[in-house]
């Protein structure tokens, strides 16, 4: 299983620490009403059970949202260092959380990667999505998760109701800005899937007709426009989604390149030992 930071070396199994999510983003699908967290005494018993009889060395906390609350991210750190267990993971996180402090706390306790659901870079957007974010709020817990040594997943999203091409230019600039070159970095149209306030939006607007109609005649791929809030046209904004994925994929590659390059460099002139060959992944 391929994670972030994992290496051949790495034996990944998913754990879920809580079932549900404390937000209610108007794009989300959950059937889920509450947040139910497990006691981190029961979560640090599973890992435990899994590091002794199967060498489990990376947890994929594989749950909505781990970082429910500033105090649920506590515990559960605190519940690593007691039980004494060394393991990395990664997990779901909110920016409305990530402090310094409490981005340190989950790196000591072996956090390598929070995958952060940012989903536009304008703060009109996120107030219809209710978001409950900010782009403040955005910018300073992705460069306190920088500062941290912890690697931040961006996912972005756009087509909303009152997204724009100028709105969509300014995630592209945010993801360019603060890309760590960890992960290829792309932004995909947002899907109105049934029971989301954002599907009943799209029936009451005649947008949609009901089920059927969204997974027999409108949703086809994840990555392809399925209904459009714009007022763009359906081409304009294929179009400029196209743009804003090219500069994102070029951006990867040429980073990419210049990290292939120096690990070449420092084969050949430093004699790297432990190069283990270009094809590895």
């Amino acid at each position: 299983m391929r994670l972030p930071y994992c290496t051949n070396n790495d034996y990944v199994m998913p754990v879920l620490s809580a079932r549900g999510c404390t937000f209610n983003c108007n794009f989300c699908y959950r059937m889920d009403t509450v947040y139910r967290p497990r006691k981190a005494e029961a979560i640090m018993e599973e890992i435990a059970y899994l590091q002794k009889d199967y060498d489990i060395n990376y947890i994929d906390f594989s749950d909505e949202l781990l970082m429910s609350s500033k105090s649920r991210v506590v515990t559960i750190c605190e519940a690593i260092k007691k039980a004494k267990l060394k393991f990395k993971w990664f997990c779901s996180g909110r920016l409305n959380y990530a402090t310094s402090e409490i981005l340190k706390m989950m790196k000591n306790a072996g956090c390598m990667f929070i995958n952060y659901g940012i989903e536009s870079f304008d703060d009109g957007i996120l107030r219809n999505m209710k978001k409950v974010l900010t782009t403040k709020q955005i910018t300073s817990g992705i460069e306190a998760t920088l500062e941290a040594g912890i690697s931040p997943g961006y996912n972005i999203i756009f087509g909303n109701i009152g997204e724009n091409k100028e709105i969509l230019n300014k995630g592209v600039d945010f993801l360019l800005k603060y890309d760590d070159s960890a992960q290829m970095r792309t932004i995909r149209p947002v899907t109105p899937y049934p029971g989301s306030p954002l599907y009943y939006h799209a029936i009451e607007k005649g947008l949609l007709k009901d089920v059927e109609d969204f997974y027999e005649n409108k949703h086809v791929n994840s990555d392809l426009l399925s209904v459009n809030f714009t007022n763009m046209s359906d081409e304009e904004f294929n179009k400029c989604l196209m743009e804003a994925n090219i500069a994102l994929i070029e951006n990867y590659y040429k980073n990419k390149l210049g990290q292939m390059i120096a690990t070449a460099k420092n084969l050949y002139l430093n004699r790297d030992a432990n190069f283990r060959g270009y094809r590895q992944t």
